[in-house]
C-alpha cells in the first residue's frame, strides 16, 4: 500500500499584506528543539535562504524551496506563527 504524501500549494511566502494566513518573514518551521528558517534571498531575486538551527546557510530556487518545505512539513516541523 503506497503512503500518501500531502503536500501544500499554499506557502507561506505567496501570501500578501491583508491575507487572513500573511506572515512577516522569516519563516521560521519547529519541530521540538530543531528549526528551519526560510527567508527571501534579496540578492538574488526568486531565490530564498535556508538555514536548520545555526548550520551553514543556503541558497534555493522556488522549485527547491516549495519542495524543501513540503518535505519539511512531511517530516512534522511546524510553522510558527508569529503575530504581524
Amino acid at each position: 500500500m503506497s503512503k500518501k504524501i500531502k503536500s501544500s500549494d499554499n506557502f507561506p511566502w505567496d501570501n500578501q499584506i491583508g491575507n487572513d494566513n500573511y506572515q512577516k518573514e522569516p519563516w521560521i518551521l519547529n519541530k521540538g528543539k530543531e528549526y528551519v528558517t526560510i527567508k527571501k534571498n534579496y540578492d538574488n531575486k526568486g531565490f530564498f535562504y535556508v538555514q536548520k538551527n545555526e548550520e551553514k546557510l543556503l541558497s534555493l530556487n522556488p522549485l527547491q524551496i516549495k519542495s524543501t518545505y513540503n518535505q519539511l512539513i512531511e517530516f512534522g516541523y511546524k510553522l510558527r506563527k508569529i503575530k504581524i
